[in-house]
């Protein structure tokens, strides 16, 4: 229990660890009612998602309690990320009445000395690009604006992207062990992936796929998916693009999954856009920005 003068008396602060499940919960769906995207989410899926790919955990996590009731959350993880032992927010929320009170402040101070202590040298979080009151907050505790995340999307149920992709004859398509796009990012590990497109997350994905395109039995791309159309990772050596290997990996895993849409989200920087755009995929008008803030 932590609790701070700061704070109203009747306030504690807890790890996740030590209370009951339900209250954890119950301080998400309390906090975010407001939220610009509803989050109407159970229970069972809360923790599945939260506390699974999304790679937070209990002990890293704190919830603030009124009266015992649980009026603040947040939710945090940590791994390796962009090289960095780091710290990420995963979700932050505090009920509307108590806002600009403190305690936003105080749940985010012993968030980040629990990063603090566990050694993390970064920390790093995503904040929808017009929530101006979130982001004024942030940067008074010190983080600054990096990416921006965008996402896209496309359906297939005029079956318009079959009609422009042609499967290249020479060269082979299969359905392949998750691990070789862990290879492919080893490789290509100085570029940036945004947090929930990494490796550590699509591996914990038990509806993630994986599909390579070889040449002679040598590797030339690879992609990751799920059977709901959602691309995590998607890669083709530079000296074979535009070639129509990508296309060709798309086509083959939408007849393979019989997916009805496809979704990406991925960091700006990324030079993926032209090619989304070509096969027709549409941006979506929600936009994140990754922020980050040194520990040391």
């Amino acid at each position: 229990m932590y609790n701070n003068s700061r704070l109203n008396k009747d306030i504690d602060c807890k790890r996740c660890s030590e209370v009951n499940q339900t209250l954890i919960y119950q301080a998400f769906i309390n906090g975010y009612s407001d939220y610009p995207i509803p989050m109407k989410i159970s229970m069972e899926h809360f923790f599945e998602r939260f506390f699974g790919p999304e790679g937070n955990t209990l002990e890293d996590s704190f919830i603030a309690l009124r009266d015992h009731k649980p009026v603040g959350l947040i939710v945090g993880g940590i791994r390796i990320f962009d090289g960095y032992k780091n710290l990420r927010c995963g979700a932050f929320c505090v009920v509307s009445d108590l806002r600009g009170k403190g305690m936003s402040r105080e749940l985010f101070r012993l968030f980040v000395q629990n990063g603090l202590n566990r050694g993390c040298i970064r920390i790093s979080l995503e904040v929808l690009s017009d929530n101006e009151h979130a982001i004024r907050f942030y940067e008074k505790q010190g983080f600054k604006k990096q990416n921006k995340l965008l996402y896209y999307s496309k359906s297939l149920a005029d079956g318009s992207l079959k009609q422009t992709i042609k499967i290249l004859p020479h060269f082979t398509i299969k359905k392949v062990n998750l691990s070789v796009a862990k290879e492919v990012r080893e490789q290509i590990s100085p570029i940036h992936i945004n947090w929930q497109n990494e490796v550590e997350y699509f591996l914990q994905d038990v509806s993630a796929h994986c599909f390579a395109a070889y040449l002679d039995h040598q590797l030339k791309g690879a992609l990751v998916i799920t059977e709901y159309g959602k691309i995590y990772f998607i890669y083709v050596n530079k000296e074979d693009r535009r070639k129509g290997i990508a296309t060709a990996l798309l086509l083959y895993t939408i007849n393979h999954l019989n997916l009805q849409k496809l979704n990406i989200s991925m960091p700006d920087q990324i030079q993926m856009i032209e090619f989304l755009r070509n096969i027709g995929f549409e941006k979506e008008p929600i936009e994140q920005y990754e922020m980050y803030k040194w520990l040391i």
